[in-house]
């Protein structure tokens, strides 16, 4: 992307998430082990529930504080942790490159599933990439390998924002694709192509999917910082109008508001985690956050 000033996975974004896990914290479906509670049996050190002893049981099992309260013999039965899938979707419409100078927010969303990559691919986690676009669409399958990291970079770093949005079309693939549960993670501004979208995600959802939608939009179109006439360009469509930018300030925020509340309602009631992106912080740190938030809402749920 010309407008990039830096790397999408730099050396200090590297470092900072190194050390971050990324459980979702549902049972997954994995072909081979990893960091995440599965669906089967195992002899991984997650507890998962009491089963009376039968003959042929590993006495090593017993729970003998049970025992003592019981009079009855039985196993201690764990989770075996494996992998999961995970597929990163990259809105590249037209309105994602904006803005033109600095970070764009195509950027900065290409930039944040890099770090997710980066750390889904630590995990041993199996990592899919697909690029909404309307005449340059990219699919790029799971994989789990090391090198997998160094196509997803190189696919990201390729993107140009440019045409109408497609998302709705995309995310249908993914719907077709995403057979076993694993995570699933859009980046978009969400400024068209909503309720395809939101079809789709919550079908995701549904069938047991941990979906997140991270909202991504410039400081500029969440402060609405501009003054006197200005000429508003739309970025997917061409259509353009000059208008009073002091008069239409408050209209714009309080409408700008209103969607995001209505999205983030439509995401709660889909059971979608809706993520809103601050662009002030660097990507990596964003990636943090969500991850650490995602961590703090498994240990609520536990509780």
């Amino acid at each position: 992307m010309p407008d990039a000033p830096q790397t999408l996975l730099s050396e200090e974004a590297r470092q900072v998430l190194g050390s971050l896990e990324f459980r979702p914290g549902f049972l997954s479906e994995g072909r081979v082990s990893g960091v995440h509670p599965s669906s089967h049996q195992g002899q991984s050190l997650e507890f998962s529930d009491l089963k009376g002893y039968s003959y042929g049981d590993d006495p090593r099992g017993v729970d003998w504080k049970v025992f003592a309260r019981t009079d009855k013999l039985y196993v201690r039965r764990y989770l075996d942790e494996t992998n999961l899938n995970a597929y990163l979707v990259l809105d590249a419409s037209g309105s994602m490159g904006q803005p033109q100078s600095g970070r764009s927010k195509l950027w900065y969303a290409a930039s944040m599933l890099a770090g997710l990559a980066y750390v889904f691919l630590r995990q041993g986690d199996e990592v899919g990439l697909l690029v909404a676009h309307e005449t340059f669409s990219v699919t790029c399958p799971p994989r789990a390998v090391p090198s997998h990291l160094n196509e997803i970079l190189a696919i990201l770093s390729n993107v140009r924002a440019s045409h109408a949005t497609v998302m709705g079309d995309t995310l249908a693939s993914v719907v077709m694709a995403a057979r076993k549960k694993g995570v699933v993670v859009l980046a978009s501004d969400l400024l068209t192509g909503w309720d395809e979208a939101l079809l789709a995600l919550r079908t995701l959802a549904a069938r047991g999917h941990a979906v997140f939608v991270l909202h991504v939009l410039s400081p500029e179109e969440r402060q609405f910082p501009f003054r006197g006439t200005v000429l508003f360009r739309a970025a997917e469509t061409g259509e353009s109008a000059l208008l009073d930018a002091r008069g239409l300030r408050r209209r714009y925020l309080a409408n700008l508001a209103r969607f995001e509340e209505n999205v983030r309602m439509a995401c709660h009631q889909a059971g979608v985690f809706f993520v809103p992106v601050n662009m002030s912080l660097e990507p990596h740190e964003a990636v943090a956050r969500m991850i650490r938030g995602t961590a703090q809402r498994r240990r609520t749920a536990l509780a």
